[in-house]
């Protein structure tokens, strides 16, 4: 029952009022769909007037900064085929050892909260500006993990998930992010280059045929998919 999720998952403390009123809609809903997630996503980025080009960027901000998003969160922190993939990044990661993860674009903090638990040796960094309370207090529990602003330099594994479909220039990102993995590292993209969300943008949908082949020209190698996650792939 999604309400009983929204109980277990956040203390209203940790909710300022735009987010409560938000979430006060669904008190009565059992089931929440992945296809009405994307619905209401659809409907914030109507409402806010979003769109594809360099005059949107404002309302896009203002998108980004819905309550939605916090609702997308506490749904991938739940639904099953997320966590199994959470779970598979989680224990790849393990057994690479590293001394230092960066999860970009990290939101809700449920991936980078599943790495800190499963590598309790390894600082554990979400780079999200501007996290929310809930994020930051569900994030407390971990010592080794903290919200940061800014991407750190010299990692050994940096993930970007659910990422570089939402950026203008996806190659122009991936080379920033490649620039602050030490060498030998490792950068873990998941990408969805399809029209499923509006915010998806459409510029970048060619991504999906050619964006392996095309990254490799900035100084990585492809190693290949993750196991178990099969659209997360793995460069070095």
């Amino acid at each position: 029952m999604i309400i009983k999720i929204l109980e277990q998952d956040v203390n209203t403390e940790h909710l300022n009022h735009d987010e409560l009123l938000y979430l006060n809609q669904f008190v009565d809903q059992k089931t929440l769909s992945l296809e009405e997630l994307w619905q209401l996503m659809a409907q914030a980025w109507e409402n806010l007037g979003a769109g594809y080009t360099e005059n949107h960027q404002e309302a896009v901000a203002k998108f980004y900064a819905s309550p939605v998003w916090l609702l997308n969160g506490i749904f991938t922190e739940w639904d099953p085929q997320s966590k199994q993939h959470r779970e598979k990044i989680a224990e790849w990661v393990a057994n690479i050892r590293p001394n230092l993860v960066v999860d970009f674009g990290g939101g809700y903090g449920s991936l980078g909260r599943k790495i800190a638990a499963n590598c309790p040796n390894t600082d554990v960094k979400i780079v999200e500006p501007y996290p929310r309370k809930a994020a930051l207090a569900l994030a407390e529990q971990y010592t080794n993990l903290e919200y940061v602003a800014q991407l750190p330099k010299n990692i050994d594994v940096l993930i970007a998930q659910d990422v570089l479909e939402h950026v203008l220039d996806p190659l122009a990102t991936f080379y920033t992010l490649l620039e602050a993995v030490r060498v030998g590292g490792y950068v873990i993209t998941a990408n969805c280059f399809y029209p499923v969300i509006k915010c998806h943008l459409p510029v970048n949908f060619h991504f999906r045929y050619t964006f392996a082949l095309i990254v490799t020209q900035l100084g990585c190698d492809y190693l290949g998919t993750l196991p178990g996650v099969n659209h997360a792939q793995i460069f070095f």
